[in-house]
């Protein structure tokens, strides 16, 4: 039953928000009393919570797995990488992360320490290997470069910062990663890159 009610309320906020929909509305949605999911959740700040830590910890958890894995070649892992983070912030609406920011500063400020620290810390970890293959470039600070990568993150998903921009969360961050790797990528590293790119469009057209 708990796991019932997780799994809905990951749904239904992350894609809607949760400011505006109170837990008889939740509840209802469910086909069940506000009783019973209080017996699992107190609150809905404490579902809304324990929804944002969970993604945060799996996405962390993924991207260790993507960047770890020597058995597959790196401009696959960044495609993995890239493709994975752009799904999951398709997954989170711009709403959800609104009502974070507004309502529950403790948990916006987790997400933003999430975002600065285990986000930035893989990315650097990432480009360090791609330093060493020979795909970025040796003559950019890779400091420098993933502090440059950790502020463009933080206006993707800044809702505030995109409100006037007519694309969304994902569309925003495939950009910037566009912008960034290939910035950084040495002429065969962005060779490879760019082929990555057309394989994926074609693949994307026949589905």
């Amino acid at each position: 039953m708990k796991n019932r009610i997780y799994e809905a309320a990951r749904e239904m906020f992350f894609a809607n928000g949760f400011s505006k929909i109170t837990m008889e509305e939740f509840a209802q949605s469910m086909g069940m009393s506000k009783k019973t999911i209080y017996k699992f959740f107190p609150s809905k700040e404490e579902l809304v919570k324990e929804i944002t830590r969970e993604k945060l910890h799996s996405i962390h958890e993924q991207c260790e797995c993507f960047r770890t894995d020597s058995s597959v070649e790196f401009m696959d892992r960044i495609k993995s990488t890239t493709n994975y983070l752009t799904a999951e912030m398709q997954k989170m609406k711009p709403q959800f992360f609104l009502d974070v920011q507004r309502t529950m500063p403790d948990l916006w400020k987790e997400v933003d320490s999430f975002r600065n620290e285990k986000v930035t810390n893989d990315f650097a970890q990432m480009v360090k290997q791609g330093v060493d293959l020979g795909i970025f470039r040796k003559d950019v600070n890779v400091q420098v470069f993933v502090l440059m990568y950790a502020s463009a993150m933080q206006t993707v998903i800044n809702p505030l910062a995109l409100s006037h921009v007519p694309v969304s969360i994902d569309q925003a961050y495939q950009s910037a990663v566009t912008v960034f790797f290939e910035g950084m990528m040495t002429d065969e590293g962005r060779k490879k890159y760019r082929i990555q790119l057309t394989e994926q469009l074609k693949e994307e057209v026949v589905s």
